[in-house]
């Protein structure tokens, strides 16, 4: 692992900016003029919203989890358009009379011929795929391009069961397709076990499927770009080191081995971690785990030409742990990589709002006629919230990032408002850290290889939209964090979202990393050392390994535990309002970290952060909001 150089400050990974906002109760603000509504709908329509999108004509359409699909005519009456789905997660609307509905066993077209409201006819489109009676295997979807090719993911198969007698008569289970329950490399707690599970999927009109591209994991967003290019968000995990925005092209291999042992004359006796490794293509965006969020959904673009801000044509990505990630995406040397960044915040509404706070679970969005944001929600597996909600904006622009884009030498950081010129062309003003990080079949990974890079040169444009910078160092495959907090405008006002990551696969000269921005763990490197956490060491004070702990959970844990404790409805357990939770022994709850609860949905932190580090945690836990804390946060 490759130090911090000794004159960098092992404050950085934006830990002192991130703690500065989240103590404050932001984290992450989000832009000025922007208002959250609830969007509010008939009582009779029950369970989370999975899927949202508006007809030509500009009706609303929803799937919920239960199976049915409304249409909100723009009149603004409610009507059930039809019932009986498989949790339907994608929907293309061609008409009020005309709906392609993606359901766990197939893509549906449902049509009202007389325009009663109701569909009459349903038809399968295609569905030739693998199905057991695994509760994971979802199909995600949908989009169709301008020739009529659907396009789609199936996920992999979950370990979860409730008890043990489930998990043993689950194999004797009645299956659709071919059955293979072999590992490919390493068992982990996601698999293929019938075909193209793991997979981006393309259905034409006729119903033929083609597998495009495998390697993926739990695939719960598909976006096609103004390009017509193929974009989906996979979640973090096991062969997955961090969320992210990933371009699939026919042929890809995204980093699930499972889902290999569908490709056509591939050998699991000749596959190694290496060999997979070497032909890895990782996000073009990477959503770092954590900071942006947890478990990212469906990529929309902004396509409203200015009527939801300064930030056409970006793409906009809803998480289950109640924030919003805003992406700029760019072709470097003829492939796609680019910046994303926080934009909706999360269980505190910051002053850069109005209205309604925003709801965790949101995973699902849909750009509408008037340029506003539909984000759905749903409670999904025991976490989460169900609802609708719409966000706004009404013309006021606050000072954000606008965008970072990559050059010969550094990059171009440009901004909604023009920055004050004494902190634009300061050096200082920017601090940049670059890191990568492992590929193994483990879940996640930390940060590793991570070092502050210096900023040779500043270069400000003279209308202070933006600055130039010249790096000391530019290296492919590396994300970059940018975290500007010294920066103000000319009216002496800081960034509302001064954090940033640029994902660079490939330099302009194209220069690229074997890898992408990951590389194998060397032998024995397994997890973070000792060093990565200030003042952490096996003989360290109860207030060391508190302050230490307090890093760790603003880092790895806020994401779904959040900035106060509190945690997400449903889901990740909240501290505040149950001190019980903490009075477990040290044995069971370190257990739990390293481990996971997988019936609760928190993963094992085993592979991604070392003893050390999980003992300073549960001292910060117990030290903030244990039953012995002296009073609870608020």
């Amino acid at each position: 692992m490759t130090p911090r150089p000794s004159s960098a400050p092992r404050t950085h990974r934006g830990f002192t900016l991130r703690l500065a906002i989240a103590l404050a109760g932001l984290v992450p603000a989000v832009q000025a003029g922007y208002r959250i509504e609830d969007v509010p709908y008939p009582a009779e329509i029950k369970a989370g919203i999975a899927a949202v999108t508006f007809t030509p004509a500009g009706a609303l359409v929803i799937a919920t989890r239960v199976g049915e699909i409304w249409i909100r005519r723009p009149s603004g009456d409610w009507r059930l358009f039809a019932r009986g789905f498989d949790e339907p997660l994608g929907l293309v609307a061609e008409s009020e009379t005309r709906l392609f509905i993606a359901h766990r066993p197939e893509l549906l077209r449902a049509d009202d011929a007389d325009g009663d409201g109701r569909a009459e006819t349903f038809e399968s489109i295609g569905g030739k795929w693998g199905i057991t009676q695994n509760y994971h295997e979802f199909f995600y979807g949908l989009k169709r391009d301008r020739t009529g090719r659907f396009y789609g993911a199936l996920a992999l198969e979950s370990t979860g069961a409730a008890n043990q007698a489930q998990r043993d008569l689950y194999p004797t289970l009645p299956y659709r397709g071919t059955r293979r329950l072999e590992n490919v490399l390493e068992p982990t707690g996601h698999r293929s076990e019938v075909p193209w599970r793991g997979w981006v999927i393309s259905i034409s009109p006729d119903g033929r499927l083609e597998p495009l591209a495998a390697g993926f994991r739990q695939a719960n967003g598909i976006g096609l770009s103004p390009e017509e290019e193929l974009f989906v968000t996979d979640n973090q995990g096991d062969y997955k080191p961090s969320t992210g925005l990933l371009h699939v092209a026919k042929g890809d291999f995204h980093g699930h081995a499972s889902s290999l042992k569908w490709e056509p004359g591939f050998d699991p006796n000749q596959v190694t971690t290496e060999s997979l490794w070497r032909r890895l293509k990782t996000p073009a965006v990477v959503f770092p785990h954590g900071p942006l969020g947890v478990s990212p959904g469906e990529p929309v673009w902004d396509l409203s030409g200015g009527k939801f801000g300064p930030y056409a044509g970006q793409v906009f990505t809803g998480d289950y742990s109640r924030i919003v990630i805003r992406a700029a995406l760019e072709k470097v040397a003829g492939a796609w990589q680019g910046a994303a960044f926080p934009f909706l915040g999360r269980n505190v509404m910051p002053p850069y709002a109005t209205g309604d706070k925003l709801k965790a679970g949101t995973t699902r969005g849909a750009f509408a006629p008037d340029g506003s944001l539909y984000l759905a929600a749903t409670a999904g597996q025991g976490a989460g919230e169900d609802g609708l909600q719409r966000v706004s904006w009404d013309g006021q622009t606050s000072p954000d990032i606008r965008n970072i884009r990559l050059t010969d030498r550094g990059f171009q950081v440009s901004f909604t408002r023009p920055m004050q010129a004494d902190t634009l062309a300061a050096a200082a003003s920017y601090e940049i850290t670059r890191f990568r990080y492992y590929y193994h079949h483990k879940y996640g990974s930390p940060w590793v290889d991570e070092a502050r890079v210096a900023v040779k040169a500043v270069t400000p444009a003279a209308d202070g939209l933006a600055a130039t910078l010249e790096l000391d160092g530019l290296q492919p495959g590396f994300v970059y964090e940018f975290s500007l907090p010294r920066l103000r405008t000319r009216e002496g006002d800081p960034l509302a979202n001064p954090l940033g990551y640029y994902t660079a696969n490939r330099l302009p000269n194209g220069e690229t990393a074997v890898g992408g921005t990951t590389r194998l763990p060397r032998p024995g490197e397994t997890s973070l050392t000792s060093r990565e956490v200030p003042g952490e060491t096996a003989k360290s004070s109860t207030a060391e390994m508190i302050t230490a702990g307090e890093r760790v959970y603003r880092f790895y844990c806020v994401a779904c535990h959040q900035p106060d404790g509190r945690g997400v409805a449903g889901g990740a357990a909240n501290f505040v309002d149950d001190r019980s939770r903490l009075a477990k022994s040290d044995t069971q709850l370190l257990e739990a970290i390293t481990n996971g609860v997988e019936a609760k949905g928190m993963p094992a932190f085993g592979a991604i952060i070392n003893p050390l580090q999980r003992r300073a945690v549960l001292a910060y836990l117990r030290a903030k909001f244990g039953p012995e804390a002296a009073s609870p946060p608020r």
